[in-house]
């Protein structure tokens, strides 16, 4: 699958720690494909994420549910599984092993990579074959205890205007803020609990959907 920035829409990210249960993680991600996200990212990371055959049967099972739906697949951190079962994508932050590396082993994959101030992004602008970039966190955010500080709607802005990727705002995206991330044009927003926590994800993705 060729990357285009309009994958980065309506980005969720999700893994089976975010969520109770294994059944649960797959009927969040059906309901959230049948509604409109425009891309999925599996991120097993973190206590009580899976590992070995237990992530990959979920990965599997995972391309099956986003190739029946036509939503691009995306692996964080985990070239060889992503080769094993096609995923369209790779996303990988800045503590992901060397990022020279990664982009020559993601070949066949478009690839994501994460920066969250000025010093990454102008490290990374030095490198090529990076289809995208995750920058934030944008507000603080319980989803990755290890993120680093939130910078915030002023800062984003400005990354997004001399960026000369597309680019995805995330880290404590929610319905009352959503509007003024997207507002700075950025290319999408990518969230987790957005989602993931919402009793009503088909209302959560036709307000999306607005902007």
């Amino acid at each position: 699958m060729i990357f285009n920035r309009a994958m980065l829409a309506r980005y969720f990210i999700l893994g089976t720690q975010n969520v109770t249960g294994e059944h649960m993680f797959y009927k969040v991600l059906e309901e959230a494909l049948r509604n409109g996200i425009t891309l999925f990212q599996y991120r097993e990371k973190g206590f009580g994420s899976l590992v070995d055959d237990d992530k990959l049967r979920v990965a599997q099972r995972v391309r099956e549910l986003t190739s029946a739906y036509h939503v691009p697949f995306v692996i964080d951190d985990d070239i060889d599984l992503a080769h094993i079962v096609h995923a369209d994508g790779v996303h990988f932050g800045q503590g992901d092993g060397n990022i020279v590396t990664n982009i020559a082993a993601s070949h066949g994959m478009f690839v994501g990579v994460s920066v969250s101030n000025q010093i990454e992004y102008e490290r990374i602008s030095l490198l090529s074959g990076i289809d995208n970039i995750g920058i934030g966190p944008v507000f603080e955010t319980k989803s990755k205890p290890d993120a680093k500080p939130a910078i915030g709607l002023i800062e984003l802005e400005r990354l997004v205007a001399q960026s000369r990727w597309p680019m995805v705002a995330i880290g404590g995206i929610s319905q009352d803020n959503l509007a003024t991330v997207l507002a700075t044009d950025v290319d999408g927003a990518a969230v987790i609990s957005m989602i993931s926590d919402s009793p009503d994800i088909e209302n959560v993705l036709k307000y999306w959907q607005q902007f």
